[in-house]
């Protein structure tokens, strides 16, 4: 009976999503008129910087000439000089230095061949990305073996799936959070067999998790109709909007954000989960139904508590500039409430909270099934 009752609730869940989906208001993909000028990119190598001053009352109002050397493409070999002109008071070790490889953009006019301008992009930092990805697949082997690579390889799916399925389709204007939904549970789906078996604590991993990506959408989609666009909406996704040659759903794009974010802790609990039920059942074979349950909200308790602070340190290291910025906005007067609306703030705030309610609901949910299918599995076996 309660089995019952709960895939009757993970039904009615579904079908919320689906109706919320179909309810929700989308962009229609209107094509914007923007300027293509054609642009090849390529590497060139750092010769030579030149620091010319230009005001001697301010020492920071300089022209900065950079040597250039371009080093592959149909211009390999030429040299360009690109002029930078004001004020030089970039920090330390931020600006480019002699001998480093950049990545260049180089423009031409739309009637000629001639170079019109060299755009200089980012460092080459191939050589790093490729040293800590050796680092990082010896790990997973060393430590995971078969099942490490298995991971490794749901992983990969699941980034092609983002890349090849969800950022096209968002670019031809087409909301993206039905996209983000399939994403979030085929990596469920793929990722928790892998990683736990085949076996009764991995079905009752796939619902809770499930589970709790739902409960993170529904929430999303409240939240979408709650705030203001303006508070969940970053500054990058602004600039995503901009450069896109048809109007993005800017919404869907923010609330998927938040349910491809809650993705990972909902996997980490309710793997966790179903494995100490399991492990409860194993010791404790004739263990009833209520001790089983309250049993696992223990173990759910001191997890909660870990969870929590796992996700907090990870949240400070990754948002230290944003912690930064919001002691430097806490002047003498200003309201608080002032502070929490700032987007950067606002956007992080909603984030973290539906992703941590998602989680925290998801873990009973998984107990529950788990629980179930232990009691049915025992029943039977007295039956037969």
């Amino acid at each position: 009976m309660r089995f019952i009752y709960m895939s009757r609730f993970i039904k009615l869940l579904i079908s919320s999503v689906l109706i919320l989906f179909t309810f929700s208001t989308s962009l229609s993909a209107v094509e914007k008129k923007l300027y293509n000028e054609q642009r090849t990119f390529a590497r060139a190598l750092v010769e030579k910087i030149e620091h010319v001053e230009e005001n001697e009352d301010n020492p920071y109002d300089v022209m900065v000439r950079i040597h250039l050397k371009i080093l592959d493409g149909v211009k390999k070999g030429e040299k360009s000089i690109v002029e930078f002109k004001g004020d030089d008071n970039m920090p330390k070790g931020m600006f480019y230095m002699e001998g480093d490889t950049v990545f260049v953009g180089i423009s031409k006019l739309e009637q000629s061949k001639e170079i019109d301008y060299i755009s200089i992009y980012d460092v080459e930092n191939t050589k790093g990305i490729v040293i800590l990805g050796v680092l990082l697949l010896i790990s997973i082997i060393a430590v995971g073996r078969l099942r490490g690579v298995l991971s490794m390889a749901s992983l990969v799916s699941t980034i092609f799936l983002l890349f090849y399925l969800l950022v096209p389709l968002t670019l031809k204007g087409k909301s993206p959070i039905p996209m983000a939904v399939g994403i979030s549970l085929f990596a469920i789906v793929v990722t928790i067999p892998i990683i736990l078996g085949f076996q009764k604590k991995t079905l009752a991993a796939i619902i809770g998790a499930s589970s709790g990506v739902l409960i993170a959408t529904l929430l999303a989609l409240g939240s979408g109709w709650i705030l203001r666009l303006t508070g969940i909406v970053t500054n990058e996704m602004m600039t995503v909007f901009y450069a896109s040659s048809i109007d993005i759903d800017l919404k869907g794009l923010a609330l998927s954000g938040i349910i491809i974010s809650a993705l990972g802790a909902i996997m980490d609990v309710c793997i966790s989960i179903a494995s100490a039920t399991e492990e409860i059942f194993r010791v404790h074979p004739e263990i009833s139904f209520k001790e089983a349950f309250k049993s696992v909200v223990t173990v759910s308790s001191d997890m909660l508590g870990a969870t929590m602070n796992t996700l907090l340190f990870a949240y400070v290291g990754t948002s230290l500039p944003l912690v930064l910025l919001i002691a430097l906005k806490l002047e003498p007067g200003l309201p608080f409430a002032m502070v929490l609306n700032y987007n950067p703030v606002l956007s992080e705030l909603v984030q973290s909270a539906i992703g941590c309610i998602g989680m925290f609901l998801s873990m009973p949910a998984t107990a529950l099934i788990c629980i179930e299918l232990h009691m049915r599995s025992r029943k039977n076996g007295k039956t037969a």
